[in-house]
């Protein structure tokens, strides 16, 4: 499943490419669809970095080429994506390697880029023509990534502004709710339960996931509670 996601997203975000490199990212500030195809490139030349090099070790992140043209650019970033699938399918899931976090194995990457490229190939696309379509399943894991792994991590200013607040997830298209409190410090604690949160947030995994990552507003998702949660999500937790 992870494979194929990170196949026919980095194809989405090569179209994209294609059809526009000069087109703003309304998703990503300041971005064009030239930025995503850089960025997606160059971590997936990390990625593949960091499977094929067994051991505790972060390898450097690589800065993209300057000043190719267009129609290079997207090529060069097919070349980072096709390394990165023919290690991921060389490798054994298994092997210990670098990470941000649990698993300390390749499939925690085989993971990461499946979440990391659809996200990004929803960016991209979104600024050309019709978004890339998440499937449900790997929306649904991209929100369990998030909140596990992720949350503490995006609280970007003070996170003494939090005290024990607690936002819950609702996905609407299959099985997935996670309550989320956030308190002093910036702790995050998650329980994968039904529960009644200050801040409740209904919607397909796909506009879970969206608007967990800042990309689609309240207006986009169905909302109970304590919308002043959703402001100081949006202003102080960045991924």
């Amino acid at each position: 499943m992870y494979r194929d996601t990170i196949r026919s997203a980095a194809r989405a975000i090569s179209g994209a490419g294609r059809a526009d490199l000069t087109a703003a990212v309304p998703s990503c500030p300041g971005w064009t669809v030239a930025d995503v195809v850089a960025h997606v490139g160059s971590v997936h030349g990390w990625a593949a970095t960091a499977v094929a090099s067994p051991g505790p070790d972060r390898p450097e992140f690589p800065e993209p080429p300057a000043g190719m043209p267009g129609g290079a650019l997207v090529e060069w970033a097919e070349e980072q994506t096709a390394a990165l699938l023919r290690t991921l399918e060389t490798t054994d899931p298994d092997a210990d390697v670098w990470t941000f976090g649990p698993p300390r194995t390749v499939r925690f990457w085989l993971r990461r880029q499946a979440q990391e490229t659809s996200v990004h190939a929803w960016d991209a696309t979104s600024a050309v023509g019709a978004p890339f379509a998440m499937t449900p399943t790997v929306a649904a894991d991209g929100v369990a990534e998030f909140v596990d792994l992720w949350l503490e991590r995006g609280l970007k200013r003070s996170p003494g502004s939090w005290s024990g607040e607690s936002v819950h997830f609702h996905r609407t298209d299959g099985e997935g709710e996670w309550l989320v409190r956030i308190g002093p410090a910036g702790a995050v604690a998650v329980e994968r339960t039904h529960g009644k949160g200050d801040l409740a947030i209904r919607a397909p995994a796909a506009d879970l996931l969206l608007w967990i990552t800042n990309r689609i507003g309240v207006d986009q998702v169905e909302t109970f509670g304590d919308l002043s949660l959703a402001d100081r999500w949006r202003e102080e937790i960045n991924f």
